[in-house]
């Protein structure tokens, strides 16, 4: 199949989500994969000092990043959907779309099969693409997680349009189904790179001085991370090292500056994160009260549970529904601490975690995706 995946995230971006993964899966099964991110446009240029722009803009002009046999097109187009949202919502024509036409010729695509869709702001490309099949595959409640109403309108939209719904969490899948409950529906969870995680490492040199036991925590520190939880956490178990990877901002250094007990790493590539993760002894995910929060499908859940970690993971209903015996559940942030402790003593079979994650690789997901598209 010609196949074209219209995600919110490009390939070469310091974060790697499902639909990296699942085109990935789909050229390895010999499918053609054309992977198209959010566009560029030339207001993106007054933003030039922001690293993740430049990455973008070299992908653009050719820069590629290693991605197999996948295309990682960064397009352009006339208008951010800053502007072109709005619009959008007065009007129903998006003026985000790029030039997709052109970008097909230039991989020698001329028809799409499949078209999916993560980033709703890519609303309208069914028309200019024309496929087979068109797919809405939305990771979060994106109207409730920007705030944005026009992405809620170019939600309706595709729900108006698209063959099937593929939601990666059940509060998600109920908020969009009620646009059009007609749609057929699948549930299919964020998966594991698993032999990536699960694979052994040598322990990485800027973590060996940092004592045990380690409670460890890989990705974004913004306002859907629990930072008071983790205050508390390093302020009441000053003998657990709170290692932190990510993008981390000088102020939330000094947030933390009195707890000796709390070491940022900053952000790490990818292909070394397991390593960090297999050397640690819990791993975190402390999510806050985000409205976003309640339809995550953390990748990173699965990403843990393959390097063999126990989990402290907040209660939502999606986790919660999931019933994963590694998964440690608190409520509030004073709550962190004791669990932590809990996971710390309780027995630990990395064996058996590992085995619990392995049924949520990424080629178990495809072949299940691409079933229900079948039978569509």
């Amino acid at each position: 199949m010609n196949i074209m995946f219209a995600s919110h995230t490009y390939m070469g971006s310091p974060f790697v989500v499902g639909s990296h993964h699942l085109s990935r899966e789909m050229e390895k099964l010999g499918h053609s994969v054309i992977h198209v991110s959010t566009p560029l446009s030339p207001f993106h240029l007054l933003k030039w000092k922001d690293r993740d722009i430049q990455a973008r803009f070299r992908i653009l002009q050719g820069k590629q990043v290693e991605t197999t046999a996948v295309v990682n097109s960064v397009p352009m187009s006339l208008l951010p959907w800053e502007i072109a949202g709005p619009i959008f919502k007065r009007t129903q024509k998006n003026w985000m779309l790029p030039a997709i036409k052109k970008v097909m010729r230039e991989h020698e695509m001329n028809n799409v099969d499949l078209l999916l869709i993560d980033q709703p702001r890519f609303v309208g490309l069914e028309k200019l693409v024309s496929p087979k099949v068109t797919i809405y595959r939305p990771t979060d409640i994106y109207s409730k997680m920007t705030g944005d109403a026009s992405i809620a309108s170019a939600e309706r939209k595709l729900m108006s349009v698209v063959d099937g719904l593929v939601s990666t969490s059940g509060p998600v899948l109920n908020e969009l189904q009620e646009y059009n409950p007609a749609v057929p529906t699948l549930l299919l969870e964020n998966g594991v790179e698993y032999d990536h995680f699960s694979a052994p490492a040598e322990e990485p040199e800027d973590l060996k001085p940092i004592p045990g036991p380690r409670a460890v925590y890989v990705g974004a520190l913004d306002e859907r991370l629990d930072l008071k939880g983790l205050k508390l956490l390093a302020q009441k178990l000053p003998h657990v090292s709170l290692v932190i990877i990510g993008p981390v901002g000088e102020e939330t250094k000094r947030d933390f500056a009195q707890y000796a007990n709390v070491h940022f790493l900053g952000a790490k590539k990818y292909k070394v994160v397991p390593a960090y993760l297999q050397y640690s002894d819990v791993a975190l995910l402390p999510l806050s009260n985000h409205a976003a929060n309640a339809g995550r499908s953390p990748m990173k859940l699965y990403e843990y549970a393959a390097a063999g970690l126990p989990v402290v993971v907040t209660e939502t209903p999606e986790l919660l529904r999931r019933q994963e015996r590694f998964l440690h559940f608190y409520r509030d942030s004073e709550e962190l601490p004791l669990r932590v402790e809990e996971a710390l003593r309780a027995p630990r079979d990395a064996g058996a975690i590992r085995d619990m994650a392995k049924k949520h690789a990424w080629e178990s997901k495809v072949n299940t995706l691409l079933d229900f598209i079948d039978n569509l």
